[in-house]
């Protein structure tokens, strides 16, 4: 049958075609469709990419903190009319070939997004969405395991102490703990005193409980309604019969109602505002320096789709790059270490605004900080911009707008997320992806000189709804907030009568009756290894041969742009330069190179590339772990037009750096400490598998030292030296920077067009000549005997949960028991530790992943309220594995979800930059191939088998780290048999 034209007019599967239209720079085809019985709208982006996704979204502005709209979206993936189960959701990630699975809670909507390359997989998961929003079970007991409940500390022993659980309290726990996090939380508060902004929607943990399971229920059934909802997909599939399936699936038992889910434009203060708030730091950590300020101003409404773009080119044009104005005058007052997080313009709610500020400062440092700000804007309003800036602000608009990106996420999902603001409040959906018709006309308003000027005075210095909010840290609030909790609970115990005091503990002994029952799944539908594809898609290569090198090319649909990536052997560097590799590399791209200061670098980089960056790369050979390459990894991207600018600039940054400027030296540093100490509470499990891991094989140990904590530890000891010392670090620089220039030039791959390839060649050429030709054929880092014993420590900071970690040593990737280990891992994942540890523990995740490349299998747990019952849960966990005699289809299930992260798709930048990794590391298409032929060949009787003889027999060779708070790990040592070593982060 053929698939209709989908004419504006024209009614498809009870869908009203509304707009239909060619969206040429996104190689698009836009369709927004409005479901006539119920009123749902549908927007359906038509493309020729196999990576199918859809969503469903709702707008649920919540009138409190309690978290309803965040704890209902875990609540409604427990089970639903059709898949009456106890977790649909997670069942169906190991059911799937899925490329990406979640559901997300925003200020003021709640989104359910899947994507899969598989059709049968799309449309399955596409009626577990659907049954899952639409017909939620709603039960107590999953509210009680998601939100919050009241239990016993010894769940059976009434005279124990009372606790509060639940997933998203123990989530919102760790997130609170951020100071990033609650920066934006607590500048929303302040911005927005009468709209649902003021709310936190995640939840703050002192109001959580106050959730009552009806409320929530209530709260389903007045927003997740068609009437209320937006439906949006991307791909290739025929939409004539997806929405067939919509409608028959869902919306067809529904019919059109008003809901009041409207957000209204906030009421503007007549005056600034000043705020000052809180936030815990540990008794033993030095409050000097860790305070942020933020000044904030409301500006438009988000309807206006041309003056919100030209708010990004203002933002990009005051604070885009270190050339930038208010981000050289906020950085180079010295006020502060870095900008604070979310400094910009932000449109996604319903009024917009703009923000700026500086982190690592001091509370007494605000009043300066606003005036800088105020200062700056207003020199900018008085002198406009160079055109040569606002040209380069433009380019680096349509740069991001035309990018295919997505590695971490599904390009259209990064797509739905640009557009779902004003859809969801101004009803277009069209306008945010016709970036080039609205950077024409904001050009034509850019000829009048005075429009930006007239716009930083009008939405800014004039404005009056402007806060200020300072961020403090408190030593003593974490403690005085544990007392007032542990005051209201033991007033609860003391009001528990003998009969509700069973009552609790019954309610728990039915909670953990459910969590444990053995569950009849065949009610969801799931794929079966038949439904693997036998090989990996096929990634192709050539090579650009000159007279000074190679070059590897890979042709790609990169939408007019090109990658380029360069790999530098450091494997001879003696090992203090090898120390200071990843702080040479982190410097790299914001110094002088050439004949440019680092203001000219910026300047220069942001009007003609897409961005330079420089990483470092561990590759351990696929053949034997021991050995591994170190090498130094430099990235750049442009238009191709632009091509010549950026290899100009890339052979200055490699061959010509300056690190002369002591002062942008520890600025550098300052922002890179910041960025670090701002990932801990998000990623504690990471630093904490990667620091226990370090004590099991050197290129871990390198990978730990140029990465995790103790990188931390070595830039802040820069950061607090002297000037001498800060002069000596320049000078081993400068001269680490010479030895790499001496040696055999980088290998380098360029990723574009199949047309643009074919006009690279002159330049590349000349390219490659700026480099030495010395050989490149450095053999390999060999492993030296690895004396040290594994880690078993507490890694100490300012958090209310814990990220505990066990690391267990095991085979190289070309092992035979690689493949049946990473099976394993996910089994284990998914048929232990997400029931033990996340519904029966109350922590946010259970984890297990498996290193194939590093040679490592990792158990986790994430923003976990528990440490002594976490690694007693990672110790029966290993022994189930052995002992466990597991059906077929619970190894079908983990081979299903080993091959969906296996296939799981990239950007197109990134496979030409991953391929070429693969090259590099001798992970050859054949070896790749055998691994998959090894998955596909796991049994049960292999699982058993490597989980006796990498987990259970080798518990003594495992390494363990937990990321904590110090009185956390404190009480730990009182019950664990082995104490853990105590350091401070």
């Amino acid at each position: 049958m053929q698939e209709p034209r989908f004419h504006p007019g024209e009614t498809i599967s009870g869908f009203l075609v509304h707009e239909n239209e060619t969206i040429a720079t996104l190689n698009l085809q836009l369709i927004r469709l409005e479901h006539q019985q119920t009123g749902a709208r549908y927007l359906h982006l038509a493309t020729e990419d196999p990576n199918n996704l859809f969503a469903v979204g709702f707008r649920t502005p919540p009138k409190d903190s309690t978290g309803v709209a965040h704890i209902l979206e875990h609540t409604v993936l427990c089970g639903s009319r059709r898949y009456p189960v106890r977790d649909p959701f997670f069942s169906m990630l190991k059911r799937s070939l899925n490329t990406f699975m979640n559901a997300m809670t925003a200020s003021d909507w709640t989104c359910y997004p899947f994507a899969s390359q598989n059709r049968t997989d799309f449309d399955n998961l596409l009626g577990i969405y659907l049954d899952a929003v639409f017909f939620p079970l709603l039960r107590e007991q999953d509210f009680l395991q998601e939100g919050h409940r009241l239990e016993f500390a010894d769940r059976d022993n009434p005279s124990s102490k009372l606790t509060i659980q639940g997933v998203v309290y123990n989530e919102m726990k760790g997130a609170m703990a951020s100071p990033s996090s609650l920066l934006s939380r607590r500048l929303a508060r302040a911005l927005y005193p009468t709209t649902t902004y003021h709310h936190n929607s995640g939840g703050e943990p002192s109001e959580i409980p106050k959730l009552s399971w009806q409320q929530l229920r209530e709260f389903h059934a007045a927003y997740y309604h068609p009437s209320n909802s937006w439906l949006f997909s991307y791909g290739n599939f025929p939409l004539a019969e997806h929405l067939e399936n919509v409608e028959e699936r869902a919306l067809r038992h529904f019919t059109r109602r008003p809901v009041a889910s409207e957000v209204p434009s906030e009421q503007r203060l007549d005056q600034p505002r000043v705020v000052e708030e809180p936030y815990a730091l540990a008794a033993d950590e030095n409050p000097q320096g860790k305070s942020m300020v933020q000044v904030a101003w409301l500006t438009s409404d988000i309807e206006d789709h041309e003056l919100r773009l030209a708010q990004n080119l203002l933002s990009v044009l005051l604070l885009g790059n270190p050339a930038a104005p208010l981000y050289r005058a906020l950085l180079e007052s010295r006020l502060g270490s870095n900008l604070a997080p979310g400094c910009g313009y932000h449109d996604d709610n319903r009024t917009t605004y703009f923000a700026a500020g500086l982190q690592g400062t001091d509370p007494e440092r605000a009043g300066q900080i606003e005036q800088l700000i105020l200062q700056t804007l207003e020199q900018a309003a008085t002198t406009g911009f160079e055109p040569e800036r606002v040209e380069g602000a433009l380019h680096r608009l349509e740069f991001v707008n035309r990018e295919v990106s997505g590695d971490s996420y599904p390009y259209p999902l990064g797509l739905l997320m640009r557009l779902f603001g004003p859809w969801l409040h101004a009803d277009e959906a069209a306008a945010p992806l016709r970036i080039d018709l609205h950077l024409q006309q904001l050009r034509k308003r850019l000829r009048d000189p005075a429009y930006l000027p007239e716009m930083i005075r009008r939405l800014l210095l004039d404005n009056p709804h402007r806060v200020r909010l300072l961020l403090r840290p408190d030593q003593t609030l974490e403690t005085r907030e544990n007392e007032q909790l542990e005051k209201e609970l033991q007033a609860v115990r003391e009001q528990l009568g003998p009969q509700q005091a069973r009552a609790l503990i019954k309610r728990s002994a039915e909670l953990r009756a459910m969590q444990e029952a053995e569950e009849d799944l065949s009610c969801l539908p799931t794929l079966s290894r038949a439904d693997i594809p036998p090989s990996e898609p096929v990634v192709k290569s050539g090579h650009m041969i000159f007279d000074h090198g190679t070059i590897t090319r890979f042709a790609q649909p990169t939408n007019g742009i090109c990658y380029l990536v360069g790999h530098l052997r450091a494997d001879r560097l003696p090992p203090a330069q090898c120390a200071d590799l990843p702080l040479f590399a982190a410097l790299l791209p914001q110094i002088g190179a050439g004949r440019r200061d680092y203001l000219q670098m910026a300047a220069a980089t942001e009007r003609y590339t897409g961005g330079i960056q420089a990483g470092t790369e561990i590759l351990e050979q696929p053949t034997a772990a021991a050995c591994f390459q170190s090498t130094l990894v430099i990235k750049g991207k442009v238009l191709t037009r632009h091509r010549d600018r950026l290899l100009e600039l890339l052979g200055d940054t490699l061959l010509a750096p300056d690190f002369s400027d002591l002062e942008r030296l520890q600025t550098v540093l300052g922002q890179f400490r910041s960025s670090l100490e701002n990932s801990i509470p998000g990623s504690g499990h990471s630093y904490a598998a990667r620091y226990a891991a370090a004590s099991l094989s050197p290129a871990a140990r390198r990978r730990e030292e140029w990465s995790g904590i103790s990188l931390l530890r070595r830039i802040r000891t820069l950061t607090t030296d002297s000037r001498e010392n800060l002069e000596g670090f320049a000078q081993r620089l400068d001269a680490l920077a010479k030895t790499l220039a001496g040696e055999a030039g980088p290998a380098w791959a360029v990723t574009a067009d199949e047309a643009d390839l074919k006009t690279l060649d002159k330049s590349l050429e000349t390219f490659l000549q700026r480099f030495p030709t010395t050989d490149r054929n450095i053999p390999p880092d060999e492993e030296q005997s690895h004396g040290s014993a594994p880690h078993h420590c507490g890694l100490t900071t300012s958090v209310p949960v814990a990220y505990v970690a066990r690391v267990f040593p095991t085979v190289s990737y070309n092992h035979p028991d690689a493949a049946p280990l990473m099976v394993l891992a996910k089994l284990l994942r998914a048929g232990y530790l997400h029931r033990e540890i996340r519904e029966k523990g109350g922590a946010y995740g259970g984890l297990a992943g498996c290193d194939i490349e590093g040679g490592t299998l990792s158990l986790l747990s994430y923003r976990d309220p528990h440490i002594v019952r976490t690694l007693g849960v990672f110790d029966a966990a290993t022994h189930w594995a052995a002992a466990a005699d597991f059906d077929d289809s619970a190894v079908d299930e983990a081979v299903l979800s080993v091959f969906s992260d296996l296939d799981r798709p990239l950007s197109p930048g990134s496979r030409g930059s991953r391929e070429f990794a693969n090259q590099l590391q001798g992970l050859t298409p054949e070896l790749r191939q055998q691994f998959r032929e090894r998955v596909l060949a796991v049994r049960a009787a292999d699982l058993a088998r490597v989980a006796e003889a990498y987990l259970v027999a080798n518990r003594k060779k495992s390494a363990v780290t937990v990321v904590a708070g110090r009185e956390m790990i404190e009480k730990a040592n009182q019950e664990l048999e082995t104490p853990l070593a105590v350091e401070a982060i």
